[in-house]
């Protein structure tokens, strides 16, 4: 990600919570500018488009220079890569399915006893 982005995210992660929206002039944005990138508009409107398109920022309109966003995903979770290993999924599948069987067999055991215990209230009552 570049500087430019970084620093519209990071702008709108220091006003508030995630999803709320927040309107903002360029120079609001510039102030958040590393002092390396130049403060130019066509720059700043193309980040911001960028960041909508891939879903960490929504623009609810802009005009002039004024801008209406809301940010959707922190910088944290922007700039983390997602997970896309094997292992994870494998085991965590496989767990999720052992959970349960210790669950059936007290179950299918309550239920035998249970049984067990009716019959033999039961013999011993055409016994009696």
């Amino acid at each position: 990600m570049d500087g430019i982005s970084s620093a519209v995210l990071n702008k709108l992660y220091a006003l508030g919570d995630p999803g709320r929206c927040f309107v903002l002039s360029e120079e609001d944005f510039f102030e958040a500018f590393p002092e390396d990138c130049p403060h130019d508009g066509e720059q700043l409107k193309k980040a911001i488009e960028k960041l909508a398109a891939e879903g960490y920022i929504d623009v609810k309109y802009s005009g002039g220079n004024m801008y209406c966003a809301a940010l959707l995903r922190t910088p944290e979770a922007a700039e983390e890569p997602e997970d896309e290993g094997f292992d994870e999924d494998f085991y965590g599948a496989e767990s999720e399915k052992t959970k349960h069987v210790s669950a059936f067999w007290g179950a299918f055991a309550g239920g035998a006893l249970g049984s067990a215990i009716i019959c033999l209230v039961w013999l011993l009552l055409n016994l009696c």
